[in-house]
Parts: structure tokens; sequence; C-alpha cells
């Protein structure tokens, strides 16, 4: 990976960014989407109250940073 593509993925450089906008848009975004993905696929993954709760934060957290990847290779 490029070092401005880890500055904008990785960390909270907002400098980094070539429009502001976009981190302040795709977080909530993202973070809907993942719950949304996480909240339909989890009773297929898991059959435990915290297992389903554990893969709903999994599919957050892979959700938002593909979305970052893909982002930053835009901008």
């Amino acid at each position: 990976m490029e070092n401005p593509l880890k500055s904008k993925v990785f960390t909270t450089n907002w400098d980094a960014w070539n429009n502001k906008w976009v981190p302040f848009v795709a977080t909530p975004f993202l973070a809907v989407l993942g719950v949304v993905i996480g909240s339909v696929l989890n009773v297929y993954f898991a059959s435990s109250e915290l297992g389903q709760t554990l893969v709903m934060g999994l599919f957050v957290g892979v959700t938002m940073m593909t979305g970052y990847t893909l982002l930053a290779l835009v901008d």
C-alpha cells in the first residue's frame, strides 16, 4: 500500500483526503450498511446472541474498511 493510501484508510488524517467531506459523509453510510448486512447474515453464521452480535460487529468493520479503501483509491 502506498503511504497516502495508508494515511487515508488507517489513520484519522483528515488532511490526506482531497475532498474533506468524504470521511464525514461515508462514515455513517458505511456503518449503517455494515449493520444492515450484519443483521441480515448473522443468523447464518452464529446461533447464540453473543455470536450474532460479534458477527454483526465484524461485518461493520469489514464494510467500513472495504468502503474506505475503495474511496481512497477513487480519491
